[in-house]
């Protein structure tokens, strides 16, 4: 049977705690354990992991020195490395930063620890997605922090987000937010992660909520309506029917036109609206012929 499992390399020169990694992973990861830093290099000629978990404190070849040999070779400044310590070393982990580490763990481990940080590095890196309701939370936590004059908690938080590998356009308005955060215009920033917000929030919606049948000829009637409101200036009614619109399933082309109606219609730009409802129209009737 094929593995589809990642890969974890896991060095350290005590075997018991290899074998308590071994265990706590094996189950979601596979996991290929080392006993010294020589015989992680050796390894990692022939196979490159998908992420090293790397105890600093060995004898002869340390974390540091180990990592610094990685990194020197092909492919080895790529891999993710969270170093495992018995201690908060300062130094150590000033080192291993620049050394491009995503993180470190304090031994002995948390489980549940240990695998939200291997989650995140992975994550970071873009070897495992983020889901957009995980996002969704994330970014809620930006919107509460500066809704409560937390500006530095704030920006930490977007900091931590653009780590990630996410959606650009959502990358683009939360890196804008930032700058802005920056530049003290706390107004600007709190209205871009308020756009933000309402972009995940119907995309998150739209993953959650069971999507009902449609046929095509309620789906068009319901945008000739939309149109109509747009077309005598009712932009609160038409919104509404774009939001209950969207509920059902319809197909992706439509359904994207129509996120971007709602959009336009949040930015108060109706005429945009309604040349997107237009071509959403015009799409259906494609469709049918």
């Amino acid at each position: 049977m094929e593995n589809n499992k990642m890969r974890i390399l896991a060095v350290d020169d005590n075997i018991i705690n290899l074998a308590t990694i071994e265990q706590e992973l094996k189950d979601k990861y596979e996991v290929v354990t080392v006993n010294s830093g020589a015989r992680a290099i050796r390894f990692l000629n022939k196979e490159k992991p998908d992420l090293i978990l790397l105890d600093v404190q060995m004898a002869l070849m340390d974390g540091i020195e180990t990592l610094k040999e990685i990194r020197t070779m092909e492919g080895g400044a790529l891999i993710p490395v969270i170093m495992l310590t018995s201690k908060k070393d300062r130094e150590t982990v000033i080192e291993g930063t620049k050394l491009g580490i995503m993180d470190y763990v304090l031994k002995p481990f948390d489980s549940q620890d240990l695998h939200a940080r291997i989650d995140r590095a992975l994550k970071k890196v873009g070897v495992l997605p983020v889901e957009d309701k995980e996002l969704y939370e994330n970014v809620k936590d930006v919107q509460t922090e500066l809704q409560g004059g937390s500006l530095r908690n704030a920006l930490l938080k977007m900091e931590e987000i653009l780590s990630f590998k996410i959606d650009e356009e959502i990358f683009g308005r939360i890196q804008n937010a930032k700058a802005r955060l920056r530049a003290n215009d706390e107004k600007t920033a709190e209205r871009l992660i308020n756009r933000v917000m309402k972009m995940l929030e119907r995309t998150v919606a739209t993953e959650t909520e069971a999507k009902f049948p449609i046929s095509a000829g309620e789906m068009n009637a319901r945008l000739l309506y939309v149109l109509n409101d747009l077309q005598n200036f009712k932009v609160k009614e038409a919104s509404q029917k774009l939001e209950d619109l969207m509920r059902y399933d319809i197909p992706e082309a439509v359904g994207k036109i129509c996120a971007s109606a709602q959009e336009r219609l949040d930015e108060f730009d109706d005429e945009a609206a309604e040349e997107l409802i237009q071509k959403a129209l015009a799409e259906m009737k494609n469709n049918l012929i």
